[in-house]
Formats: structure tokens, C-alpha cells, sequence
């Protein structure tokens, strides 16, 4: 009978030390989740302050709302033709119409010069395949090298018409003009 009060005794004990030691570790692992989560939320609200910061430092640097250098406005119909314009002529093979870019680009409404997208505010160029872009691209791109600079003034019926994208700036019938800076060619 001694030899079961032992074991007996020797299974309780192991019970609760077992059952201790999981009560300690999940305790502890919820802290280390608060932890985290503090942290992570301190993370943020650091984060949001250096965005407002360079946002506000950086208030000149946003291209969209702003308006298009060197571009001189007209009414919206003016622009019967896709007008080509290299500002700046590149260098090796030129675009075909089947080929995949990444460029630069930033967008104006022909009206107003005001800018409605620009890569440039993202910091990155944009890779597009030409033959899912508008038309006034599908026929403005190709022929320009690596390295050069291009304004597109696009009428509205080869930009997007009466159906351009909901809740932008851009209205339907609206001209539209796009300084191109060609960085690659992908075939």
C-alpha cells in the first residue's frame, strides 16, 4: 500500500507541475502578445507621424494636383489627332506595338494642365503591356528608346471617351496629356 501512496503521490505532483508550467508558459506568451501588439501599434503611430512629416516636407514634391509644366491648356475637341512630341530622344531598340514597358508617366487633363496620376509620386515606374492600354499608348509608344521622353496629347476618343474610370478627376470627352519617360523594353 506504500508503494501506491507513493506513486499516487508522485502522479498528483507531476500532475500539477505539468499543469503549472502550462499555466506559467500561456501567461507568459499572452504577455509576449501584448507586448507585440504594443509594440506594433507604437510602430504605427511612429509610422504615421513620419508620413505626415514627409508628406508635409514633402508637399512640393506630389505631382497629382498639380499643374503640367510647360504645357499650355485648350479647350477639350481641340485635340482632333494623337500629337506626338519627343522632349527627349532615347537611345537603342525602339518600342514595337507589342512589347511590354516600364516607364514613367504622368498624366494631365488637356483643360486644366492639372496633373490627376504621376508614377513619380509613388517613387517607382509602372510596367504595362501596350496592348492593354489606351489607344492614344497603343500608337504614342512604340517607336521611342530606352532613355527618352515623350508628350502624348490625346483626344478623348482614343483616351476614354465617355467612360472614364468613376470618382477621378478625369470627366467624359475629356482630352488628355501624358508626359512618357521610357525606362525599358520587355518583348
Amino acid at each position: 500500500m506504500g508503494t501506491r501512496v507513493i506513486s499516487l503521490l508522485l502522479a498528483i505532483s507531476f500532475f500539477v507541475s505539468v499543469a503549472g508550467f502550462t499555466i506559467f508558459v500561456i501567461i507568459e506568451a499572452n504577455q509576449d502578445d501584448t507586448d507585440n501588439t504594443q509594440q506594433l501599434s507604437n510602430t504605427f503611430d511612429i509610422s504615421e507621424n513620419n508620413n505626415q512629416q514627409s508628406t508635409d516636407q514633402g508637399a512640393n514634391t506630389v505631382l497629382a494636383g498639380t499643374i503640367l509644366d510647360g504645357f499650355d491648356t485648350r479647350d477639350n475637341g481641340q485635340t482632333a489627332e494623337l500629337e506626338i512630341t519627343d522632349i527627349v530622344e532615347g537611345t537603342g531598340d525602339a518600342v514595337s506595338a507589342a512589347d511590354v514597358v516600364t516607364v514613367h508617366y504622368t498624366g494631365a487633363l488637356v483643360r486644366t494642365g492639372e496633373i490627376f496620376e504621376s508614377s513619380k509620386d509613388s517613387g517607382s515606374p509602372a510596367t504595362f503591356g501596350l496592348t492593354n492600354l489606351i489607344v492614344g499608348w497603343q500608337e504614342g509608344i512604340p517607336g521611342m528608346k530606352p532613355g527618352g521622353t515623350r508628350r502624348l496629347v490625346i483626344p478623348a476618343t482614343k483616351a476614354y471617351g465617355d467612360n472614364p474610370r468613376p470618382g477621378g478627376l478625369i470627366q467624359p470627352g475629356d482630352d488628355l496629356v501624358f508626359d512618357i519617360e521610357l525606362i525599358g523594353i520587355t518583348e
